[in-house]
């Protein structure tokens, strides 16, 4: 079983209904869930590094990952009883996604490591943001739209997100207002 503060109370509700003579087992599912995300949450706020494909907090990604696979086909009849198919794809790229950056970099870069804490998704959030800007309130958009919308973000529109601390300096050592005016040699302005 997993031991955090997250769980902390409903596993002591769960042991109140069971001395209560009460079904408690009902408890079950949520307090799987509160454990697996827990961990989650752990790993993605962890500064230690991950130096090989087989640590253990990756385990608990592939574990989370299955318990997610199991609830999906438990609840295959009534779809209202799982995550939206939003979240279901957001969670499946999650897992997936995070284990093939870490093979991949690991595999090719051997004596490098992953801090999982400074993995984010702000350049893609980003690049979405700007998609979703280009293309309005269409939630299909056709192929051609989508690659005219791709080519003018690539080619036209700035990448650097507005609430960053690295874009658009408000004062830049190279700014027009320090080059002189008057052409170079024209006799103005000179001595």
């Amino acid at each position: 079983m997993c031991q955090t503060y997250s769980l902390f109370y409903p596993q002591k509700y769960q042991d109140d209904l069971t001395a209560n003579s009460k079904d408690g087992s009902q408890l079950d599912g949520i307090i799987v869930l509160l454990c697996h995300t827990s961990r989650l949450i752990q790993l993605f706020n962890d500064k230690l590094p991950i130096a090989c494909t087989k640590d253990q907090r990756l385990q608990h990604l592939d574990e989370f990952y299955r318990f997610l696979i199991e609830w999906r086909e438990e609840t295959s009849q009534k779809n209202s009883n799982f995550v939206s198919a939003k979240l279901w794809f957001d969670l499946q790229c999650m897992c997936l996604g995070f284990r093939a950056m870490v093979a991949t970099k690991l595999t090719q870069f051997p004596s490098s490591v992953i801090k999982p804490a400074l993995v984010n998704q702000d350049c893609v959030e980003n690049h979405f943001c700007q998609v979703r800007l280009c293309n309005g309130q269409n939630n299909n958009p056709t192929y051609v739209k989508q690659q005219s919308t791709q080519n003018s973000i690539r080619f036209g529109q700035t990448t650097i997100s507005r609430k960053s601390n690295a874009g658009n300096p408000s004062v830049s050592s190279f700014s027009s207002s320090s080059l002189p005016s008057n052409a170079v040699g024209s006799g103005k302005g000179m001595l």
